[in-house]
């Protein structure tokens, strides 16, 4: 079983979300277990003991030069890793959400009511 956590950015958030990695782990111990964040917070998490693998996804730095070239990019990579058998977006934003929906269908997150930026329970 592949498993990617979506949770890109904010340190702080980065750090306190790492301990689900132990419950999945315990729960799935033969999963594969990959984690999607921005380039910047990736070492972080790189020498995890309950990771397989740490991925950076460049969406600042889309959003800072507007580039399509870039998101374009982007997208292809997220589909060629993917899919993913369970997907789950920790993050709650419109950004995760979207990076969630290319790597796989079974996406784990927040309900409108729960999450930051409604429009995004809709990805």
């Amino acid at each position: 079983m592949r498993i990617a956590i979506v949770r890109l950015s904010a340190m702080g958030d980065i750090i306190n979300s790492a301990f689900i990695l132990k419950a999945i782990k315990e729960k799935y111990p033969q999963a594969t277990v990959e984690w999607f964040c921005e380039a910047a917070f990736a070492p972080l998490l790189e020498h995890h003991p309950y990771l397989d693998a740490v991925h950076t996804v460049s969406l600042k730095q889309i959003k800072k030069n507007k580039s399509f070239k870039l998101l374009k990019e982007t997208i292809q990579k997220l589909k060629a890793l993917g899919p993913y058998d369970k997907v789950i977006d920790l993050q709650g934003l419109v950004k995760s959400a979207l990076v969630a929906k290319f790597l796989g269908k079974e996406r784990y997150g927040f309900d409108k009511k729960s999450i930051r930026e409604p429009f995004a329970a809709l990805f």
